[in-house]
């Protein structure tokens, strides 16, 4: 007769528990381009914070409560993450564009520069052409 060991039916639950929490901090994690809300992130970690409290502690309502609170936290971490990573690349794509506008516009003033030197140049030949003719 096989003895059952309380302590290595705990081993399968935990590791299934802990794929369950990464599971849901992925789903969490899998908005486009982070757009999702606080409240999503809050309520789908608890969601899974509080299945994997009920397969650590069994039915017990403590348990629970502790791993809602665990993973709703976590989820919110997750998705203020992307927010922030969205919000830096907004940040630098900004920046990126300020620098492509000035580049532009320090080439316009160039050429408008070479354009206004080119026409002086041009007049005062003129001028001096007019007066070596005694025009």
């Amino acid at each position: 007769m096989a003895r059952h060991d309380a302590r290595s039916g705990l081993r399968p639950t935990r590791t299934a528990a802990a794929l369950l929490l990464a599971l849901g901090l992925a789903a969490c994690e899998q908005t486009q381009g982070g757009t999702a809300s606080p409240g999503v992130g809050t309520a789908a970690g608890a969601a899974a914070g509080a299945g994997v409290g009920r397969l650590i502690f069994g039915n017990s309502t403590t348990g629970m409560l502790i791993g809602a609170g665990v993973g709703g936290l976590a989820g919110n971490m997750t998705v203020d993450r992307q927010r922030e990573e969205r919000r830096r690349r907004e940040r630098e794509a900004e920046r990126d564009a300020a620098e492509r506008r000035q580049l532009e516009f320090e080439r316009q003033r160039q050429i408008q520069a070479r354009e206004t030197q080119r026409e002086i140049e041009e007049r005062e030949l003129f001028e001096q052409w007019r007066r070596e003719r005694g025009v």
